[in-house]
């Protein structure tokens, strides 16, 4: 008796089944893809949101830059009002030696975004036995203008009084360009370069290239650098150098100006002052050298 094979049968059915259910997962699987891509996500409350968002920030965050080591300059710089600071010294004596000294100093300072102006006088009175040895009046006003981070644009007027070395007065002004060459919050140092004039007239009439002159005027090439140096917490000390060329060689004249000072308390200072000034035709007679040193002390306005 041959037996019946259901088993036959039932793996045709299966493999009919299992190919149904695979053509309709290749048809119907794309279309509800295609649904769920077409349709709009739903917005998730801000509450579920903003946490999500918080949190890729913070992983996302740079890393801060450093502190900067050199003085702020442009539009993040802080803007300064007026530093002034004040110096006086005097000296007397008698017997073998009779002389008095007096010596007065003013130094203003306004720093801005990417500007700066200076205001500096000074005046010097010697009385000995001969008589005024020396009797001297300055001022001087600058302005500085950055260009760039490196570069600055200046502008500078000055007067001078000397009436010792036969000048009436000297009236100077100078237009140029700048590089700031170190600029740190402890050091700074900056070259210079310009065209300039100066005006001379003198006490008596004296022999000036060439020709005798009650006054004198050129053009001259300006040349100069300065620097400034915190070199302790209480100590600071600044120099200048400045070369004036006449531009028809007829003359030079420089001026070297050196200072420190030392902090006593917040306002008041020790200072001493050195300058060298030399023209290379003062006029018959005169000498082409003046050096000048004071000491005293200074007062910073609060």
């Amino acid at each position: 008796m041959k037996q019946d094979r259901p088993s036959l049968s039932v793996r045709a059915v299966a493999g009919w089944g299992l190919r149904a259910v695979l053509v309709a997962g290749c048809v119907v699987g794309p279309a509800l893809a295609a649904d769920e891509t077409d349709a709009p996500a739903q917005a998730l409350p801000a509450a579920e949101a903003a946490p999500a968002a918080t949190s890729l920030t913070q992983e996302q965050r740079p890393e801060q830059p450093p502190e900067p080591t050199s003085t702020p300059r442009g539009a993040d710089a802080p803007a300064l009002g007026w530093k002034w600071v004040l110096g006086a010294g005097a000296s007397s004596s008698s017997g073998n030696t009779d002389s008095t000294s007096v010596t007065f100093n003013l130094d203003g300072e306004r720093t801005g975004a990417d500007d700066k102006w200076r205001v500096q006088g000074r005046s010097l009175y010697v009385r000995d036995g001969t008589g005024t040895s020396a009797e001297q009046l300055a001022a001087d006003v600058r302005h500085d203008k950055d260009i760039s981070l490196k570069v600055f644009g200046f502008g500078q007027v000055g007067s001078l009084r000397d009436r010792p070395a036969n000048i009436n007065s000297r009236l100077t002004a100078g237009l140029g360009l700048g590089r700031h060459l170190i600029d740190t919050a402890d050091h700074t140092w900056d070259a210079t370069v310009g065209l300039g004039y100066a005006q001379d007239r003198y006490e008596e009439a004296t022999e000036v290239n060439g020709r005798v002159r009650n006054s004198f005027g050129r053009a001259e090439l300006l040349l100069g650098q300065s620097s400034s140096h915190r070199l302790s917490a209480s100590t600071t000390a600044r120099q200048q150098l400045d070369l004036s060329q006449a531009l028809d060689g007829t003359g030079l004249r420089t001026e070297w100006k050196g200072g420190l000072a030392v902090a006593m308390t917040e306002t008041l200072k020790l200072t001493a002052n050195f300058s060298v000034r030399y023209n290379s035709d003062p006029g018959a007679g005169l000498k082409k050298t003046d050096t000048l040193l004071f000491t005293g002390i200074s007062y910073t306005l609060p």
